[in-house]
């Protein structure tokens, strides 16, 4: 059977964050962010992916496979990077976040205002965003990845636009290179050990 891409129903939200939670379960940046035990990383991954799948699903652009939640992924179309602050607070920010490691929360900060400021020197003509994407360990190698992005690579293509992201491990490096992607800028954050890419796709 043919695994079909479908859009996010607002009624799968908890599923999809828990999916993703499952996915980035061993990312370094969360590894390093949260309290040093899984289930604790588990909650603070599931809080962020829940409050990025809220404020996203206001764009309609959330892909999952059909039936079973395999993988998700989630983008921001064009004009609407950078994030609407306020907005995004109301999507689960104001919260405060469980589980993480507040002794570290001025580096988290920091990160992402560095990243945010890479994105913004590097793409400030329009493009899709891929806010997250995250498979299911149980179906990680099998394409889903790959095949989550193409609703959004296609039109990409169609509209002649560019399409961006972020990335914190070699293996996402090389899962979005076979997609189209080029890097942009690579580092290690001071103090963290922790690195980043950012990465690029023009159109074809």
């Amino acid at each position: 059977m043919s695994t079909e891409v479908v859009s996010l129903k607002r009624s799968q939200i908890d599923a999809a964050s828990e999916v993703l939670a499952q996915a980035f379960n061993a990312d370094p940046m969360f590894s390093y962010f949260a309290l040093e035990d899984e289930p604790a990383r588990l909650d603070l991954i599931n809080w962020v992916a829940k409050t990025i799948l809220r404020y996203s699903q206001h764009y309609n652009h959330i892909y999952t496979t059909q039936h079973d939640l395999k993988g998700v992924a989630v983008w921001l179309p064009p004009t609407k990077y950078p994030l609407n602050n306020v907005r995004f607070l109301l999507s689960g920010l104001y919260r405060i976040p469980p589980r993480l490691r507040f002794d570290r929360f001025k580096q988290l900060i920091a990160l992402f205002s560095k990243l945010e400021g890479y994105h913004q020197q590097d793409l400030p003509e329009k493009h899709w965003y891929l806010f997250m994407l995250g498979v299911a360990p149980t179906y990680q190698s099998q394409g889903i990845g790959s095949l989550l992005l193409q609703p959004i690579l296609k039109q990409a293509d169609r509209e002649k636009l560019p399409c961006y992201l972020e990335t914190s491990t070699e293996k996402g490096v090389r899962f979005y290179q076979r997609n189209g992607f080029e890097v942009l800028r690579s580092g290690t954050f001071p103090k963290t050990n922790l690195q980043y890419w950012t990465l690029k796709r023009e159109p074809s």
